[in-house]
């Protein structure tokens, strides 16, 4: 085979990272069965409620701060965790209204008592529900809006080579005692996207 016959089957490189970042990136889909009824995107939050119930978990996005072409508006996340026979159902609303539906890995039982979490516990990737299960909350919180060449997920996108969005950024600190060092984690629209290691921590 002549070379010109080779370039016409090879793939270029960004491509197969394209490809590598879509297979990674949570599953999505538009509805979700919830015993016998069905939601999808687009049912207002109360719907949700009436019929999937409470979920284990809500997390208020804070909304409102304008930023270059207007005001962000009020998201909230929440998640189901049914246990570890299903996949956790992550819910996302803007402005009381279900925008989209993504899954999480499969759930868990949640522990009585309290958590035993080691830094290399906390991986990109990892939905702030799995976080504070894992670890509880940190010794500090910080965040607001900002632009990011990540997607809604935390991914980076490939796609979006010169555009930016905005995302809700949040770093949090936590301290696993005098024998460690701090921890940085910083997530982005609830999934972690990065963590650092800070100064030694400290006993309580």
């Amino acid at each position: 085979m002549n070379d010109s016959k080779q370039r016409k089957y090879r793939v270029p490189l960004g491509a197969l990272v394209l490809l590598a970042s879509l297979f990674a990136m949570p599953a999505q889909a538009d509805n979700l069965r919830c015993g016998g009824s069905l939601v999808q995107t687009g049912d207002p939050a109360a719907a949700v409620r009436a019929n999937c119930g409470e979920p284990d978990f809500v997390d208020p996005w804070i909304g409102g701060a304008g930023i270059a072409y207007g005001a962000v508006p009020d998201m909230e996340e929440w998640t189901y965790n049914r246990g570890p026979r299903r996949l956790l159902q992550i819910l996302v609303f803007r402005d009381g209204e279900l925008k989209r539906i993504r899954e999480d890995g499969y759930g868990f039982n949640v522990p009585a008592g309290a958590s035993n979490c080691r830094p290399s516990e906390i991986t990109r990737g990892m939905s702030k529900y799995r976080l504070l299960v894992a670890c509880g909350q940190p010794v500090q919180k910080s965040g607001g809006y900002v632009f990011s060449t990540r997607n809604a997920d935390g991914v980076y996108d490939y796609r979006r080579r010169r555009g930016v969005a905005p995302v809700y950024r949040e770093r949090w600190i936590f301290n696993f005692g005098g024998s460690r060092l701090l921890r940085e984690v910083t997530l982005e629209n609830a999934v972690v996207v990065e963590t650092d290691t800070l100064d030694r921590g400290y006993d309580d």
